[in-house]
């Protein structure tokens, strides 16, 4: 057998293998169920989900593009979909997290802009852009009509973009800050980023002027280099965590005051190859 001829045995195998299994289907988990959120296929991507903690029947769900939630009053066995989530003054909305507060409240995090900056390089030539939240008093059926700024630029040269925000809540009732809602994020500068974080002590309606909490400024790339990606968690004792991803390492740093200011960030994960 000649080399073409391998070659070509061996693409029909694996080909042949390759079709085998994603004809195969997965089982189920047991008593699962799979619900479209969406009524027709679109450019939907980067879920988040959040269940109620004084009410777990109630469970918010959204997604992009633009910014969209759905909702299930009976702990995810029906669903539908919220009206009117996303801002009509903005082009894009999107990067969404949601959350619940100690009180039942459900919210809706996400950016707005009406342009994009340079490919990769977010803050070179950006536009008018923020973070916003957005809130719903019964369980994520209807949203409040106020889209409250936690950071937000206007359309002068030179302008940071806000990127990829995720919101936590404080409710434990353990916690000295029950009730503070914290938002984190990655701001583009035209020769940095920063991973910055903002609090919220009146239940989402005013938010603080945002923090810096890495060690030191990321590279202003997108594609490598960058400090991005920021997770948070709080614990039952108010204590909030966050992490993110900044050179070669996941960086962690903590707040023991409700966010007021946060510990030397530091790694402790190395993810870079040898």
């Amino acid at each position: 057998m000649g080399r073409s001829s391998r070659w070509s045995g061996l693409f029909l195998f694996f080909l042949l293998e390759a079709t085998l299994l994603f004809a195969q289907e997965l089982p189920k988990a047991p008593q699962a169920q799979v619900f479209s959120l969406t009524p027709t296929p679109g450019w939907f991507t980067e879920p988040g989900i959040a269940v109620n903690p004084s009410n777990p029947q109630q469970v918010v769900a959204v997604f992009q593009d633009n910014a969209h939630a759905a909702y299930s009053p009976d702990a995810g066995h029906t669903w539908d979909s919220a009206q009117d989530v996303a801002p009509k003054n903005f082009r894009v909305s999107g990067d969404v997290s949601t959350t619940f507060d100690s009180k039942g409240h459900a919210f809706i995090c996400y950016i707005a802009f009406d342009k994009l900056g340079s490919f990769n390089y977010w803050a070179h030539g950006a536009t008018r852009n923020g973070i916003f939240v957005r809130r719903s008093l019964d369980g994520g059926k209807t949203w409040d009509p106020d889209h409250i700024p936690v950071a937000e630029q206007q359309s002068v040269p030179g302008i940071p973009f806000e990127d990829k925000p995720y919101i936590v809540a404080d409710t434990s009732p353990r916690s000295r800050f029950a009730g503070n809602l914290y938002v984190g994020w990655t701001r583009w500068r035209l020769t940095d980023s920063l991973i910055v974080i903002s609090r919220s002590t009146d239940n989402g309606k005013t938010w603080s002027e945002p923090i810096e909490i890495d060690a030191h400024p990321g590279l202003p790339r997108d594609d490598n280099g960058a400090a991005e990606g920021f997770d948070g968690a709080v614990a039952p004792d108010g204590t909030v965590y966050a992490i993110w991803s900044q050179d070669d390492d996941i960086m962690f740093t903590s707040s023991r005051n409700g966010g007021k200011n946060f510990s030397h960030a530091r790694p402790i994960i190395h993810i870079a190859r040898d």
